[in-house]
């Protein structure tokens, strides 16, 4: 005896009431489907439901569970309040309705009057066609009061990040998590130690640091309910993430990410220009500087050599001052030194080697942190105004030209405003039709919008010109939480030196020279007058040793380099004269030898014949 198949009453609502448990429009969908199912003799019944499920997904729990019962052969009838409880997808409620057909299911639609064992329905494909719109339609009006309310720096999302804390449950109102602060200022410290996002995720984990899901889910805040087995297994990839987050210096960035379709829920990272930016929005967790300086620290890739356990903290900073490219680290054998990137690999008719070793380059570093560390602090009334001199040669022209382009820029501006304004009131009064007032509006739209951009970054870069002197006072106060100098630590390095280019050594004078330019955190290339001397007497009388020791090395050189270059111009005459005078004077001094020898022998019997001992 075949089994009976049933008649599945399906309900679904988008978004659930507010009353706990079931929703009361389930319980009504269900009461409907249940009384039509009883009166038509369509028994028995079995009620699936989706409860607070868009209609536009299809991995509703409810209804997978109704297509299981599909594919088994179960299901003689589908029973529907509408027919857009199914879905909101004109296709592929189509094909559904196709498969129900093949398969021998009846399909009815109770409210709509749907039932496809009485023929086919010609308003069927437009009624799933108006669902699907509708779903279209609210989707993007949602979309829309989600850009009004970032435009207006409010959240859309209840996350938040590591560090903060909604004030009172407002997640529009954040404070700091002193907490979770600590453990992110300690991940920017360690950036800056020249540690990577690896070696911060090891750490953290053998510290027994937990995530941040697990800090919120201690403190009782909402947490995504992602499944974690080890609370204190950091990754790179959460480490890098909040290195790279500008909340912590300060600055809310709205709208990273949208769904790519109102039909699913895959989220997709939006560009630069849908994102909704607002400086000083938030508690600042970490400074503006030290940020920055960690983008640029974790952005260099740093390998160690193989015979270290960690790379180098110079690589990254060195440039070659002739062609731009990296110096690249060389450590094999007693050779541990830079060199320019583009002549190592190969490249060599744009550059050449500029080579200067590790060594040398940490103590021009060293010495020339300590020499303008020790000038401002004796000097911090000059430094200022020294800093804005060299700033103004640097940067005079370049400010100049981009006052002028911002004027331009602005009247271009103003007369655009002027123009769009006459545009639409020729396309109101019928002068333009709407064909041409688009395309030019969509002209003038453009322009605009690029104008608007150049004018913010040209004022941004006349900003920070006036700014050199609040950058002063940012590396002065740098300077006064140094007291000694000892060496040159990946942290000394990182917070004072942004950029060193290294020339092509000169070895056309009496003495080998490189020059080295040195570019500081806040102040760029700053010159320390000559006449300053920061050294004690006994630290001169040492440095002028060190001097004359490396006179006498660069002499030497030189000399053993002049005496090589005579010796490969020498003419086949002059060689075979120099072979001549050598073979003469190794000839006279084994002579020599032998005649000393003789004597020395002669004089030896002598005297053991005196004492009546045998001479060996």
């Amino acid at each position: 005896m075949n089994k009976p198949k049933i008649t599945i009453c399906y309900s679904r609502l988008s978004r659930g009431d507010a009353n706990p448990g079931e929703s009361g429009s389930i319980k009504n969908q269900r009461d409907i489907l249940q009384d039509y199912a009883e009166k038509n003799g369509l028994l028995p019944t079995v009620h699936i439901s989706d409860d607070d499920e868009s209609g536009t997904g299809w991995n509703r729990p409810g209804w997978q569970e109704l297509m299981s019962e599909v594919e088994a052969g179960n299901v003689g009838t589908i029973l529907l309040k509408t027919l857009d409880r199914m879905g909101r997808d004109h296709l592929r409620v189509g094909l559904l309705l196709e498969q129900f057909r093949d398969s021998g299911i009846r399909l009815i639609a109770v409210s709509e009057g749907i039932d496809t064992d009485k023929g086919e329905d010609d308003f069927t494909p437009i009624r799933t066609l108006f669902a699907e719109w509708y779903a279209r339609d609210c989707s993007r009006k949602i979309r829309q009061v989600f850009k009004n309310r970032m435009a207006n720096g409010k959240r859309c999302s209840g996350a938040i990040p590591y560090g903060y804390l909604p004030n009172n449950g407002d997640v529009n109102d954040l404070i700091i998590d002193e907490t979770a602060a600590v453990v992110v200022r300690r991940i920017f410290r360690m950036i800056i130690d020249g540690k990577g996002v690896n070696d911060i995720a090891r750490t953290l984990m053998g510290e027994q640091i937990p995530i941040p899901s697990e800090h919120w889910k201690r403190i009782g805040q909402p947490y995504r309910s992602i499944k974690y087995a080890d609370p204190y297994g950091w990754t790179p990839t959460t480490v890098s993430y909040i290195v790279t987050n500008p909340s912590y210096k300060g600055t809310a960035v709205l709208g990273k990410t949208q769904n790519s379709s109102y039909k699913g829920k895959k989220a997709v990272k939006t560009s630069a220009e849908q994102q909704y930016v607002f400086e000083n929005a938030l508690p600042v967790v970490v400074e503006p500087e030290v940020w920055e300086n960690a983008q640029r620290l974790k952005k260099t890739v740093r390998r160690a050599p193989k015979s270290e356990t960690a790379p180098n903290p110079l690589t990254g900073l060195l440039y070659c001052a002739d062609c731009g490219a990296k110096l690249t680290h060389r450590h094999s054998g007693y050779d541990n030194a830079y060199c320019c990137s583009a002549y190592r690999k190969g490249i060599r008719n744009c550059c050449t080697m500029h080579y200067i070793s590790v060594k040398n380059i940490e103590k021009i570093l060293l010495s020339a942190i300590r020499r303008v560390v020790c000038y401002v602090r004796d000097n911090d009334g000059d430094f200022i105004e020294k800093v804005r001199a060299a700033s103004v040669v640097q940067a005079e022209k370049s400010v100049k030209e981009s006052k002028a382009k911002l004027t331009k820029s602005k009247r271009r501006t103003n007369e655009l405003d002027g123009l769009i304004k006459k545009l639409f009131e020729d396309n109101a009064s019928g002068k333009i039709p709407d064909k041409h007032f688009e395309r030019m509006f969509a002209d003038y739209d453009a322009e605009q919008t690029a104008l608007e951009t150049q004018i913010a970054e040209l004022q941004t870069a006349i900003d920070a010109f006036n700014e050199d002197g609040v950058r002063a006072d940012k590396f002065i106060d740098l300077a006064l939480r140094y007291t000694e100098f000892p060496e040159l630590t990946a942290r000394l390095l990182n917070e004072f030196v942004s950029r060193v280019e290294i020339h092509e050594k000169d070895k056309s004078g009496e003495r080998v020279t490189q020059e080295v330019d040195i570019c500081f955190n806040f102040i760029g290339n700053f010159t320390v007058p000559e006449d300053y001397d920061e050294l004690t007497p006994k630290e001169r009388a040492a440095l002028n040793a060190e001097r004359e020791r490396l006179d006498r090395k660069n002499a030497y050189e030189k000399e053993r380099r002049e005496r090589k270059k005579q010796l490969a111009e020498r003419t086949p005459e002059e060689i075979a004269a120099d072979e001549a005078e050598k073979y003469q004077r190794r000839l006279e001094y084994n002579r020599k030898y032998s005649r000393e020898w003789a004597r020395r022998k002669a004089a030896e019997k002598k005297a053991a014949a005196q004492t009546g001992t045998v001479a060996m």
